[in-house]
């Protein structure tokens, strides 16, 4: 059994009162029950039992988790580290105009869940029917759909936006999709990896319910170790082995072995973001400086796919932490915001990944991720072949593929 560092550090120190954790446990255990695995103190915070996730999350006192740490069914003691979150030509220049307009699809009834600060029930997104069919607050607890922060919102409409409020300028490339809004961050745009990890565990329980295909994560935290026993890429994981195509963002460092959890999960759809220099041709698209670059904490060669992430035009949520901060030239009238990161290309790629699995339904997570990494093109950088997403080549290949 492997306990974080951080944790060591705070034990061997004894630096706090309680320490907030993450508890994985060993897949062939079947209980889920603190008490089951030590006596807890009157100090001690027990959170949340994560039965699907096979994970615990609290706060405990030294002793408790010496005990834990002796346990055998515990397999990883994590620190609860925190986590932030990290259209107009964007979306063509991937080639979904085009794929909308020769095969129609416009990502119909396929679901995403956006796991971020909320999505605010933004025009683009309830009119002329309402696609925000379900919403899960573990932040605030609120059952109606919101954005204190407004991250969110943007990256709903970069998947989703229909560009109602901008006669289709604005549009992301899966105007018909269905998104399911999971709040884990805060108005400050921060969170800790159990509000994540329960939104995930969330998100497998309720996926038939509201036909989620697509789990969006456009946030991130620096890892601390390998994904091997990182509990947020091992829900994610287990989450695209359910069947739920998983996308995240590769994070914002712009520097080399920067990549950050979730995105350093080997199975998932990790993003990194070109800056489109305002067009249409792939082949003039250059890594955004803003961009994290490879290798992973583990020496993988991440991000899978590049996609624009400059200077995205998107939803603004009004009244929100980014509606107040963002200056006069980042807001195009009142219904849009000018924001730039590969949270902004994380989303465009799950709108896009929509199309592909509306036209292939049975495809799986696998297939995918392959087709994507397969029909991405042109960029080389800084030793990585990663390419940028070309949607329409994509298609191209799976007709080839999958009809044939």
């Amino acid at each position: 059994m492997k306990t974080d560092k951080k944790v060591m550090q705070m034990l061997s120190h004894n630096e706090a009162e309680v320490i907030p954790v993450v508890i994985t446990l060993k897949d062939t255990v079947s209980s889920c029950h603190i008490n089951d695995y030590c006596r807890l103190r009157k100090r001690d915070q027990h959170r949340s039992s994560l039965r699907g996730l096979k994970m615990m999350t609290g706060s405990y006192c030294r002793t408790t988790i010496e005990d834990l740490q002796r346990h055998p069914d515990i397999q990883y003691i994590c620190f609860d580290y925190p986590v932030k979150a990290v259209l107009d030509v964007a979306t063509p220049a991937i080639g979904a105009v085009n794929v909308g307009q020769r095969v129609g699809v416009t990502g119909n009834d396929v679901g995403i869940a956006v796991l971020d600060t909320g999505i605010y029930p933004h025009r683009d997104l309830i009119t002329p029917t309402n696609r925000l069919i379900a919403f899960k607050d573990f932040i605030n607890d609120r059952s109606e759909a919101y954005d204190d922060h407004g991250h969110g919102t943007h990256v709903a409409g970069c998947a989703a936006g229909n560009g109602r409020s901008s006669n289709g300028t604005y549009r992301g490339p899966s105007p018909r999709a269905n998104l399911i809004g999971v709040k884990v961050l805060n108005k400050q745009g921060g969170g800790t990896i159990s509000s994540i990890i329960a939104g995930i565990d969330w998100v497998i329980e309720n996926r038939s319910r509201y036909g989620i295909q697509i789990m969006n994560v456009s946030l991130g935290a620096n890892p601390s170790t390998s994904y091997r026993h990182d509990p947020l890429t091992a829900a994610c994981r287990k989450a695209w082995i359910s069947g739920v195509v998983v996308v995240a963002a590769a994070g914002n460092s712009g520097t080399g072995g920067s990549i950050v959890t979730p995105g350093i999960e080997p199975t998932i759809i990790t993003v990194g973001a070109t800056n489109d220099q305002g067009s249409l041709n792939l082949r003039e698209h250059t890594l955004a400086r803003f961009s994290s670059r490879p290798p992973t904490v583990d020496g993988l060669d991440k991000p899978d796919v590049l996609v624009p992430g400059f200077d995205v035009v998107s939803l603004l949520a009004p009244e929100s932490t980014l509606a107040n901060v963002s200056a006069a030239t980042e807001m195009i009238g009142r219904n849009y915001l000018s924001l730039s990161g590969t949270s902004m290309a994380t989303g465009i790629c799950s709108g896009a990944i929509a199309l592909l699995k509306e036209a292939f339904p049975s495809a799986t997570p696998d297939a995918i991720k392959t087709l994507l990494i397969e029909s991405s093109r042109y960029l080389d950088h800084e030793g990585s072949t990663t390419g940028v997403m070309d949607i329409g080549e994509a298609f191209g290949i799976a007709n080839y593929k999958w009809e044939t």
